[in-house]
């Protein structure tokens, strides 16, 4: 839906969903690692939703699901400014599919584990960034200054989130 209205927006969105993917594997695959030695080898699986082997208190559990929900928000956004003609069902279904490919990575290239819980809060993560995106659209009453308000704002995010993270890790 961008494409039509602003070409400088709509690429500098699409590249800004490009770094956000890249983003999302170095986290979820890489684990923010910058040597593959690091990274050791954990190959497992999970297909109890929310059932967690380690007794860990609840606390925990609640910020790793509120954590998987967040990274994917910007999916949802993403997905509803560059693509915005697709359902509401492929839109949920390319998150889902996203999500599912980088779950089976983790296990196939034993850099972690194959986790459903993950698979859902990771797809909820993106129909929350769905309704975002649709709220937006309520609160402005104008498409075209919805859309680009909500690109400019998901691409500053993106740029302070992975931005954050280097600094952080160059820091440290």
């Amino acid at each position: 839906m961008l494409k039509e209205r602003n070409q400088k927006l709509y690429y500098l969105t699409m590249a800004m969903f490009l770094t956000y993917l890249l983003f999302l594997v170095w986290v979820i695959l890489f684990k923010l690692e910058f040597s593959l030695k690091a990274l050791g080898t954990v190959r497992a699986y999970n297909f109890i939703p929310f059932h967690y082997e380690e007794e860990h208190d609840v606390r925990f559990h609640l910020s790793e699901v509120l954590e998987n929900m967040a990274i994917f928000i910007p999916a949802g956004i993403y997905l509803c400014l560059l693509w915005g003609k697709l359902s509401f069902r492929k839109k949920i279904a390319l998150v889902f599919v996203l999500s599912l490919v980088l779950e089976c990575s983790q296990y196939i290239l034993a850099v972690g584990s194959f986790d459903v819980t993950d698979l859902i809060t990771n797809t909820v993560g993106g129909m929350v960034g769905i309704a975002f995106y649709w709220i937006g659209q309520v609160l402005f009453h104008d498409k075209e200054r919805a859309e680009r308000t909500l690109a400019l704002l998901v691409n500053v995010v993106t740029i302070l989130l992975v931005g954050g993270v280097f600094f952080i890790l160059s820091v440290n």
